[in-house]
């Protein structure tokens, strides 16, 4: 069946295009051909597979399911991209990236389990590196769509290290595979709890640091106030708010994003990650 979604079901713009180039972490289960995207999503106990594409005004879902409501959630419809855009209007450095990407929006991954073992592949990675380790992990310890827990759990390190690519991280991953299958650690509880309480918490896992965990919060459980640090964000908060100073810590730049962008600060990330590699990197 083909489902049409309203682009009116978003608060504000919605392109797709835009979030599927953007690299965030939930668009690596995405495959494009042209204006298509297509992709496998768990509903009703199997692996039902998702095409997608847009026009103007809706966004078309292929699928033997009405996954609507799983697509509305993956793209965070509820968020309010308007009130992201109409405070930071006179922002002269964040105008710029909300005038460049227009529509872009954070999405949220529909597997837990799979987003919280893929922020650990995020661990000073390159793009290119990253995605690969995740094709690996989901062949070789998943099913291709996914991680499969008690592969992982039961593999040896030295294994994954060979086989995915994945080098010290993997002893993190096997640790991680052995809480979730625990369930040690918990969507519903870290949703429903602060952002800076659920960060302690997974700050607390072996292998977690500040932006996997901020990346976690922000792609896996949707937190909107998390602030995922890396080197793309350090260079563009010291240029535009630091006026070049040479030496500002890891921690003060994060207070002071959390502090400027506050409920937004994910989508601020977002636009300044992308803005960064697609419009200054290119003028570099």
């Amino acid at each position: 069946m083909i489902i049409k979604i309203p682009k009116s079901k978003f608060k504000g713009p919605f392109n797709l295009k835009l979030c599927m180039e953007s690299e965030q972490c939930p668009t690596d289960v995405w495959q494009g051909k042209g204006e298509k995207f297509k992709t496998f999503i768990w509903t009703v106990n199997k692996w039902t597979p998702v095409e997608i594409w847009e026009t103007s005004k809706t966004l078309f879902v292929k699928s033997p399911k009405d996954v609507s409501k799983e697509m509305l959630y993956h793209f965070w419809a509820e968020y309010d991209v308007l009130d992201f855009y109409s405070r930071f209007a006179s922002d002269k450095y964040l105008s710029k990236t909300i005038k460049s990407l227009q529509g872009l929006r954070v999405m949220r991954n529909l597997d837990f389990n799979w987003g919280v073992c893929e922020a650990i592949c995020t661990q000073n990675s390159a793009i290119r590196q990253i995605r690969n380790m995740e094709k690996n992990l989901r062949k070789f310890y998943g099913d291709g769509h996914t991680i499969n827990l008690k592969k992982l759990a039961e593999a040896r390190e030295g294994e994954i290290k060979e086989r995915c690519k994945v080098g010290y991280r993997a002893k993190y991953l096997i640790n991680l595979a052995k809480l979730l299958q625990k369930s040690n650690i918990e969507y519903a509880s870290l949703k429903e709890i602060e952002t800076p309480e659920a960060r302690k918490v997974l700050l607390k896992i072996k292998g977690v640091g500040p932006k996997v965990a901020d990346i976690i919060l922000l792609y896996t459980i949707g937190k909107p106030d998390a602030f995922p640090m890396d080197i793309w964000l350090k260079r563009a908060l010291i240029r535009e708010y630091f006026n070049n100073r040479k030496k500002v810590s890891l921690q003060k730049l994060r207070d002071f994003a959390l502090n400027h962008f506050g409920e937004h600060a994910g989508i601020a990330h977002l636009y300044m990650f992308c803005y960064e590699r697609k419009v200054t990197d290119a003028k570099n």
